[in-house]
């Protein structure tokens, strides 16, 4: 008789992320997390379900680039953590910036604008497993 030991993963090396909660201030301007998407959630392999919300004229986000879909992003281990302890780059089609961005130190949020559902968000973070959060199965509001 043999006996397997199987390893459970650990944990503690993983990036955790979330969606903010609905009224969550996300500090640009009046926008909360609830005004951009609806049943948003992310499982434990990082894909991205439910819906991003049509927005217009976000200035707030940018003067340019200001309508689309928007996604938030809640960082709990990022507050309070030297700037730039975890950064995150939007990939894929329509992905404007070529560099990760760093997550909000102050409040653990970021947001990104999501152009096509071929985007991912990779997340990294210093001794931490580099995490990606796949796009294809959100449902991408044109109004």
């Amino acid at each position: 008789m043999s006996i397997c030991n199987f390893k459970k993963k650990s944990r503690l090396n993983e990036i955790k992320v979330s969606v903010p909660s609905g009224e969550t201030s996300l500090n640009l301007g009046e926008k909360t997390a609830q005004d951009l998407c609806e049943n948003l959630s992310i499982d434990d392999t990082g894909k991205v379900t439910g819906t991003l919300k049509h927005i217009d004229n976000w200035t707030e986000f940018s003067k340019t680039d200001n309508s689309g879909n928007f996604i938030p992003l809640y960082f709990e281990e990022a507050k309070g953590q030297v700037k730039g302890t975890i950064k995150c780059e939007l990939k894929g089609t329509g992905a404007k910036l070529k560099k990760p961005v760093a997550v909000d130190e102050k409040d653990g949020l970021i947001v990104f604008q999501v152009h096509n559902k071929d985007n991912t968000i990779e997340i990294t973070s210093e001794g931490k497993e580099t995490k990606t959060l796949t796009l294809s199965e959100v449902d991408l509001k044109t109004e």
